[in-house]
C-alpha cells in the first residue's frame, strides 16, 4: 500500500502527497498541488490547490489558489479563488477568499473576509472577447 502514493503522485501531474504518518515544521512553497494527510506546522504558500484530508492537522499561515478542507486547521487561510469546507472540517482562525462554501456539519470559529480578486476587476472582464 505504501508504494501507491508515488504512483498516484506521478499520475496526478504536479500533485504531491504528504502522508498521514508525517509531521513537518517549517515552510512549504511551490507551484503544484498538495494533499496533506499528516501534521504540518508553519507556512504553506502554493500556486495550486491545497487539500487538507480528514486525518490532517495544520497550524499556521496557509495560502493557495484553492483550499479544500476536511481536516483540522488553526491559523490564517487565504485562497485566491475559493475555500471549501467539508463536513469533517474543523477550522479556527481567519479565512480570506472571494468565494467560500461549507457543507452542513463543518465547524468554523473565527473571521471571514470576502473580496473580489484585485487582479481581475469586473470592468476589465467584460472588455475581453
Amino acid at each position: 500500500p505504501e508504494a501507491a502514493a508515488p504512483d498516484a503522485a506521478r499520475s496526478s501531474g504536479d500533485t504531491a502527497f504528504f502522508g498521514a504518518k508525517l509531521s513537518i515544521k517549517g515552510k512549504v512553497t511551490g507551484s503544484g498541488n498538495l494533499i496533506v494527510m499528516g501534521k504540518l506546522e508553519g507556512e504553506v504558500d502554493l500556486a495550486g490547490e491545497l487539500v487538507v484530508a480528514p486525518t490532517a492537522v495544520l497550524n499556521g499561515e496557509i495560502r493557495a489558489v484553492t483550499l479544500a478542507v476536511s481536516g483540522n486547521v488553526t491559523g490564517t487561510l487565504t485562497a485566491r479563488e475559493k475555500i471549501h469546507l467539508e463536513k469533517s472540517a474543523v477550522v479556527s482562525g481567519r479565512m480570506a477568499t472571494p468565494r467560500i462554501s461549507m457543507v452542513d456539519g463543518a465547524t468554523f470559529n473565527g473571521e471571514i473576509e470576502m473580496k473580489k480578486p484585485a487582479d481581475d476587476p469586473p470592468s476589465k472582464r467584460s472588455d475581453k472577447k
